[in-house]
């Protein structure tokens, strides 16, 4: 629990009497801040000033928040003395150990403060360092840190004794308007003092008695005899409590007239022991009302049937029992339909009430009872629409004249509109009542700043608060419209004056409006300006009008912030796809009204995925957000750099000589890239693929120069990446073959038009050919041979990669289970087909359709499959070696780090790439051979050299160790039957 000090109350009040919370930095807090964590030697530092709930840190060095829970502060303890606190180690201490700065952000181990101290045992805040391991307080650091609290004791003397000298002139200000508005009100007023000696009086009070009423004598001799001693009482008793009290009381007016009154007393200010110094008096003629309300009650019997017809509801309570018998009206004054029981419990009934009212209503009930005479009382009940609605009870008691049963009978009637009128004047009287430096101080506490405008002469009034949002003091701004217009930005000036222009000529029933307006530190402020006109003259011309203020910077600045994020790329701060495409519109319809040319220039990233899976997404991430700022490093101001998606980026590049402009800029951004970019201690080369469309000549709208400059980016990167292209019409024809080719190939997979030839592998210890690697081969009806380089290539660039490779998967199993046994087939998989968990579940039916036993089935991946270290890649891999298939590593050694993979899976063979085959002649590359088959001996993995076509390589690889050997001088890949015939002759 949250230690409080003794003089818990009055330390408040001098914290209040600063006024300090919340206010901007200052130069003297902020320098003796920096110094005591300098000569102290802590990262941290704090000016706290505790405030009732929340310790608020009027300056800080080293952390970045402004203020913390009281009930978590450090300084709550050390304002207990006026000693300094040191806790060398906060988690040896019990009282701080389990605190959450301690055990969370910023993780506080040791901790210094001197408290602030105004005044003996009067502590406001403290001064205090902090630091994140345990450590020790020298007695020179104690002595410095005290005598930066002493710099801001002085600070704070000085400070009250200014805000002492303003409030002086606020309150006498203050006066002098009160004084004013006293001489305005219908009512007589005065003021006493504790003597009774009158301090002020109104005109009205010396119109009405006949002059002046300097003394409680005075006053006393105006009263009726019969209420003298009443009122006597009535003062003795507000001046024992010292609190309000109100009554009736007649009084005589100048014309010797005896008239009834309503009386108020108020303290309105007090001595430092809590005694009234000053009493404020008034009292308003009522005899009026008093002589109607005996009239009233003269002729109540003859209005009790108007009631009831007018709507009044009667009751009839039972006293023993607390249930009513109530009327239809009161049903529905009460919110209840007509066919609800016509008897109500007295539990019911206080379920209906407002639970503020029961006591209120028990008590007139209880006191009636007591006295036998009638009484009246109000309550509210809330409707079933939801809407509340007074009702005032009037009661008598009685006894049944048949049982002799006590009983209550009375009326409901609904006073919602009297007492919505009644509140109403109570504010207005209220309001009337207080002082000025009252309203001044609730004005303050509110983050509105109220104005007051006289129309005619442009005279005004503003708040404390209203100057304060603006960085001034309230003198600092002229009351004048004139002064207040002329802080509104010019730019929102004429919409200010339109939208006030409505509303004064009273089109609009209110003022509003959303504006920038000038700070004192030259900063824009965003404010919501709203008002009303509250009076008007005979012709309906705008007189008076008041209104508020409201700073409404912050969200202002959230809505742009929204507006940017939904326009802008998060990781690049770069326009995004939508907003890109609405600059591309607007700038090809520009340049169609001045035939001017626009060049889009599309990005792409050569091989990001790779950086991706290989060294993880934030350094992709990173990676990026440094592509992005090369990029526009190379582009002028009026050009337009986004972030398409992904590694896609794009230029807009408008109002330049084209398509020379659009070259140069692209040579600009490639040769940015000339060197390797930094990424985490890495340096990565990276290389862009770029392609270029300019309109109108390759397209007039968004699509068409999109769709233009993708296919010349298509170009690039097929044309070996790094590359610059420009859009030809030939590129458009080229595409649609493409789409042509591939809507071919999806049919030629579905039709099962495809056929598989076979490429023998050979077995160089025993000559015998030990299987077959199965390779897919497309015969299109019109076009002839295509080559796999081709269709492979587009089925991975079209999703249907994954269907032809389930397809070549069945077709070899059925004609391998054809082969005499152990003959196996190799079949490729690519790394699309591992992204769809039923890969196992495919191999596994093909195996059992075809009958074929998984012995002799080989799996050739690459190192594609396994970079990111995928772990769903791994579990399907244990479960094809699970089922009894073999795993083969094709194309090793060209990879980013194929040594890597033989840790992370036994594989069942090393398919040594062909490239190494080729350059054998060279030592180095013969060495790393030899290299792989020792591997693969100690690991006990086979070893197939790929791509013999000579006998020497033959020889050579059978030299080196390796098992089986593959490439044309084997034999070239040809049909099941060539397979099957070859297995044939060798078996003869």
């Amino acid at each position: 629990m949250v230690p409080f000090p003794a003089n818990e109350a009055e330390r408040l009040a001098a914290v209040r009497a600063l006024r300090i919370l919340d206010t901007d930095a200052e130069v003297i807090f902020d320098a003796a801040c920096r110094t005591a964590a300098r000569l102290v030697g802590t990262p941290i530092a704090l000016v706290t000033i505790v405030d009732e709930h929340r310790q608020w840190f009027k300056a800080h060095q080293g952390i970045d928040l402004r203020e913390t829970p009281r009930e978590i502060s450090f300084c709550a303890h050390t304002i207990l003395s006026d000693a300094p606190l040191v806790v060398e180690d906060t988690t040896a201490d019990p009282r701080f150990r389990g605190n959450p700065l301690v055990e969370g952000e910023p993780g506080v181990r040791f901790y210094a403060a001197v408290p602030l101290v105004l005044e003996p045992s009067v502590r406001v805040g403290t001064v205090c360092v902090i630091d994140t391991r345990p450590r020790t307080l020298s007695a020179d650091a104690l002595v410095a840190l005290k005598d930066c609290a002493a710099i801001l004791v002085e600070a704070l003397r000085t400070r009250r004794k200014e805000e002492e000298a303003g409030r002086d002139a606020r309150i006498a200000a203050a006066e002098a308007r009160y004084r004013a508005l006293a001489e305005a009100l219908p009512h007589k007023v005065w003021i006493t003092d504790a003597d009774g000696r009158t301090v002020y009086e109104n005109a009205r009070l010396r119109e009405y008695h006949g002059g002046e009423l300097g003394s409680l004598a005075a006053r006393v001799a105006l009263r009726h005899p019969d209420d003298d001693a009443r009122l006597t009482q009535m003062r003795a008793d507000a001046i024992a409590s010292g609190s309000f009290v109100e009554t009736e009381g007649r009084l005589r007016r100048h014309d010797g007239v005896y008239r009834w009154q309503r009386l108020t007393l108020s303290p309105i200010r007090r001595e430092s022991d809590g005694a009234v110094a000053e009493w404020l008096a008034a009292s308003l003629d009522i005899d009026d009302i008093l002589r109607d309300r005996e009239r009233l009650a003269r002729t109540t019997e003859l209005l009790e049937l108007a009631l009831e017809a007018g709507g009044a509801g009667w009751f009839e309570r039972d006293v023993a029992s607390g249930s009513s018998r109530i009327s239809r009206e009161s049903k529905r004054l009460l919110g209840l339909p007509d066919d609800a029981p016509d008897t109500l419990t007295g539990d019911a009934f206080q379920a209906l009430m407002h639970p503020d009212d029961h006591d209120r209503v028990l008590r007139a009930r209880t006191a009636a009872l007591a006295t036998g005479r009638s009484y009246a009382t109000e309550f509210r009940v809330r409707l079933p629409s939801g809407r509340t609605r007074w009702i005032m009870a009037v009661g008598r008691p009685s006894r049944d004249p048949d049982c002799g049963a006590e009983r209550v009978l009375g009326l409901n009637i609904d006073i919602t509109d009297r007492k919505l009128v009644e509140d109403a004047m109570r504010r207005s009287e209220s309001r009337l009542r207080a002082s000025e430096e009252r309203l001044a101080y609730a004005l303050e506490a509110t983050n509105e700043g109220i104005w007051d405008w006289d129309v005619r002469t442009g005279d005004g009034w503003h708040s404390e608060r209203w100057a304060q949002m603006l960085g001034y003091r309230r003198d600092e701004v002229a009351p004048h419209v004139s002064s207040w217009q002329a802080l509104i930005h010019p730019e929102d000036r004429d919409a200010v004056a339109a939208r006030l222009s409505e509303h004064l000529e009273g089109t609009t029933a209110l003022y509003a409006s959303e504006h920038r307006v000038r700070h004192k530190d030259g900063t824009w402020r965003w404010i919501l300006d709203r008002g009303k006109v509250v009076s008007r003259d005979g012709a309906g011309r705008a007189m008076r009008m008041v209104g508020t203020h409201t700073d409404i910077t912050d969200r202002k600045e959230a809505e742009h912030r929204a507006e940017r994020i939904a326009r802008h790329d998060v990781l690049t701060d770069l326009p995004n796809r939508a907003h890109f495409r609405e600059r591309l519109d607007e700038a090809l319809e520009a340049a169609a009204k001045t035939d001017e040319s626009v060049a889009l220039v599309c990005i792409d990233i050569d091989r990001f995925k790779a950086v991706n899976d290989t060294l993880g997404h934030p350094v992709g991430d990173a990676l990026l957000k440094a592509v992005a700022g090369r990029i526009v490093g190379q582009v002028r101001a009026s050009d337009v750099v986004a972030r398409l998606g992904g590694d896609e980026f794009a230029v807009l590049q408008i109002g330049a000589q084209q398509p020379e402009a659009a070259r140069s800029l692209a040579q600009r951004i490639s040769q940015a890239f000339a060197t390797p970019v930094s990424i985490a201690g890495r340096d990565l080369s990276v290389g862009l693929s770029i392609g270029v469309a300019v309109a109108p000549h390759d397209g007039r709208d968004a699509d068409q120069l999109f769709k233009s400059a993708d296919l010349a980016l298509y170009r690039a990167k097929g044309e070996g990446r790094s590359t610059v292209r420009f859009f030809e019409p030939e590129m458009d024809a080229s595409e649609r073959e493409r789409q042509e080719l591939e809507i071919d190939l999806r049919e030629a997979i579905a039709r099962e038009e495809l056929d598989l030839h076979f490429q023998p592998a050979l077995d160089l210890e025993t000559g015998a050919i030990a299987g077959f690697e199965a390779l897919a081969r497309w015969t299109h009806p019109t076009r002839g041979a295509i080559p796999p380089d081709r269709f492979v290539p587009l089925a991975e660039q079209s999703k249907l990669i994954a269907e032809l490779g389930e397809f070549v998967l069945r077709r070899a199993c059925a004609v391998a289970a054809t082969w005499p046994a152990p003959t196996r087939v190799a079949v490729n998989v690519s790394p699309a087909q591992f992204e769809s968990d039923d890969l196992v579940a495919v191999v596994e039916d093909a195996l059992a359709r075809s009958g074929l036993p998984a012995a002799r089935l080989e799996l050739e991946i690459t190192e594609t499959v396994l970079i990111g270290d995928d772990a769903a890649v791994m579990r399907q891999l244990r479960a094809l070696r699970a089922l009894g298939v073999r795993i083969a590593l094709d194309d090793f050694g060209t990879g980013y780090s194929s040594l890597s993979y033989l840790r992370r899976f036994a594989f069942d063979r090393i398919k040594i790439d062909r490239s190494f085959i080729r350059d054998m002649d060279d030592p180095d590359t013969a060495a790393i051979v030899r290299a792989i088959v020792g591997l693969g001996a100690r690991l006990g993995i086979a070893i197939t050299a790929e791509g013999i076509e000579t006998q020497a390589q033959l020889e050579r690889v059978r030299a080196e160790g390796c098992a089986e050997a593959q490439g044309w001088l084997i034999g070239r890949p040809g049909t099941a039957e060539a397979a099957r015939a070859r297995l044939a002759q060798r078996a003869a």
